[in-house]
Order: C-alpha cells, then sequence, then structure tokens
C-alpha cells in the first residue's frame, strides 16, 4: 500500500502558502492538525452573503457574487471536511452560519420536487464551468445533487428540536423512496451527494429500517458505473461515488485511486485539477485553474488522510 511520505507533506505543507486561497490553506491546516477547526469558520464567513447563504467562488468554477444553492453545499462539504458537527453548535460562529445558511435554504430559496436546483439563473451574469449554466439540461443533470448531501449536512450539523432538522428528515424519507424505487438517474453527480448522504444518516443512526437496502442499492449503482481512467475528467471516480460503500470491487477501485493520487502530485509539490468548464467562453478560466492547485490539494489530502494513506 502506498502512502504520502512525510517530506512530501512537509513540501505540501509549504507550497500551500504560496500557491492556494486562504480557504484552502486553512482547511490544510486544519486536517494537518497546525490549526484548530474553528479558523475555518473564519474563512468562510468571508464567503456568506448578507442573505445568509453562499457566493463569490467558494466552489472555484462559478464567479457568481450572488447566493446559490451550490455554494451553500461547498461551505457544508467544507466543514463536514473539518469535523464540524451539532456537538459544536455553542460555538457562536458555527451556529450562525449554519443556522443563516439554512433559513436561506429552507425559508427562501426555490424548492420544487423535493429539491433544490444547484444552480441560479444570475450564474449566466459571471464566469463560470458550463455545469453551472442555469439550463434545464443541467436542471435534470445534475437531479439530487447537491440536494441529497444538504439534507445530510443539515441533520449533521442540526439538533433533533430545530426546524431544519425536521424538514431535512421528512424531505429525507421522500429522498430515500426515490432512491429505493429507481426514480432517480444514479449518475455522477447524484452518487457523490447519495454517498455523504448515506454516511451521515448511517452514522446518526437515522432510518435504521431502510439503511440496509439504501446500502445495498448504492453499491449496486456504483458498481455499474465507476471506471478507473483516472487521467479522464469524465472519470467516475470511485472516490467520489462510493467512498463510504464497500465491496470488493469498489474497494479495489478505491485502492487504485489513492494510488494514483500518491503518484501523481506534480513538480511543483501539489496537485493539478483534471479538468475544464466544458467550454471555451470565458477567459477566468485560466484564473480558477490556479486556484484549484490549492483546492484539489486540500481534496486528496483528505481523501489520503482518512484512508490511512499518511506516514
Amino acid at each position: 500500500m502506498k502512502t504520502l511520505s512525510k517530506e512530501k507533506q512537509e513540501v505540501i505543507a509549504s507550497q500551500m502558502v504560496l500557491k492556494s486561497r486562504d480557504i484552502d490553506m486553512i482547511m490544510m491546516n486544519t486536517l494537518d492538525g497546525t490549526m484548530p477547526k474553528e479558523y475555518v469558520l473564519d474563512g468562510l464567513m468571508f464567503y456568506q452573503a448578507s442573505d445568509g447563504g453562499f457566493q463569490g467562488g467558494l466552489y472555484i468554477d462559478n464567479y457568481n457574487t450572488n447566493t446559490s444553492v451550490y455554494q451553500i453545499y461547498e461551505a457544508f462539504r467544507l466543514l463536514y471536511m473539518a469535523g464540524f458537527s451539532s456537538n459544536d453548535i455553542k460555538n457562536e460562529m458555527f451556529f450562525n452560519i449554519v443556522n443563516r445558511a439554512c433559513n436561506y435554504l429552507y425559508n427562501r430559496a426555490d424548492f420544487n420536487n423535493n429539491k433544490w436546483y444547484a444552480n441560479t439563473k444570475t450564474n449566466d451574469d459571471f464566469a463560470h464551468a458550463k455545469i453551472f449554466s442555469f439550463t434545464k439540461e443541467n436542471e435534470e443533470l445534475l437531479g439530487y445533487h447537491p440536494t441529497a448531501a444538504i439534507f445530510g449536512y443539515t441533520l449533521l450539523f442540526n439538533n433533533p428540536t430545530k426546524a431544519y432538522y425536521k424538514k431535512a428528515l421528512k424531505f429525507s424519507e421522500i429522498l430515500i423512496d426515490d432512491i429505493l424505487n429507481d426514480r432517480v438517474s444514479f449518475n455522477k453527480y447524484e452518487m457523490k451527494s447519495f454517498n455523504i448522504f448515506y454516511k451521515i444518516i448511517k452514522d446518526l443512526g437515522l432510518f435504521s429500517d431502510k439503511i440496509n437496502k439504501l446500502e445495498e442499492k448504492l453499491i449496486l449503482k456504483a458498481e455499474e458505473i465507476v471506471t478507473d481512467d483516472f487521467l479522464n475528467e469524465e472519470c467516475v471516480r470511485p472516490l467520489n461515488v462510493s467512498l463510504y460503500l464497500e465491496s470488493e470491487k469498489l474497494n479495489k477501485l478505491k485502492n487504485d485511486e489513492l494510488d494514483f493520487i500518491i503518484d501523481n502530485i506534480k513538480s511543483h509539490g501539489l496537485w493539478d485539477h483534471i479538468g475544464t468548464w466544458g467550454y471555451n467562453d470565458y477567459p477566468e478560466e485560466d484564473s480558477a485553474m490556479i486556484k484549484w492547485v490549492g483546492a484539489e490539494s486540500v481534496n486528496n489530502y483528505y481523501l489520503l488522510k482518512i484512508n490511512g494513506r499518511l506516514d
């Protein structure tokens, strides 16, 4: 089993200072233990809008300065990676970030057919990757992504007495029914959200009467779509769609991808992003690729850490 050496970890730490955004440097320092997780809250405050949502390129491939559901998902994803949960609700800054974001989601954002649409119309007024264009095609393609993940994060970050928790619990029951009855597409976008949703509700001990059937269904669908052409931006990455799912096939592919990550650190000491915006409409894509170096390195370091691949 390949591991990331301490020497390479030291290089990563020094290069992050030079090549990453503040939020990515904070995330890396939190993950490697040199900074308490509470600093992540300060980093996220820079991106939180007056309406409680998130904006301004927190997720790099969308430069919209207005709130979108996908940017809230990205904020919640980073909070999860940093280790936040309802146990931290007494932290005033954490409470305010989550409470304001949930207020936007559950009281202001458009919610139809048990899902939020990830994109917002004003995306088209700013530089963005093709997947963030406000189109019916993208709405259908994204489906339950990132709605399913947001349900999970809502349940994790809020106490059961909160109205947001109760709403998420109700909507999650509908989601599970949709999954078990094949009323979803199970593509790489939806499976990414289903994966973390499954992990969170299992850890919280929720839906115990359905969790085994849900796991079986997600394993089956993940095995059908995963690929191992890791250099291809269209690759359906096992660590994206089945990180918390276990089967012989999936475990082998996940280990292969972890080896690939370790082998593909670039000469500058970090990882480059594998992917493009899908068209050549915006020159800002070049600057986005520079920003992705830090963000991609955080994502890869996290995957190596939680899978025991750090020396």
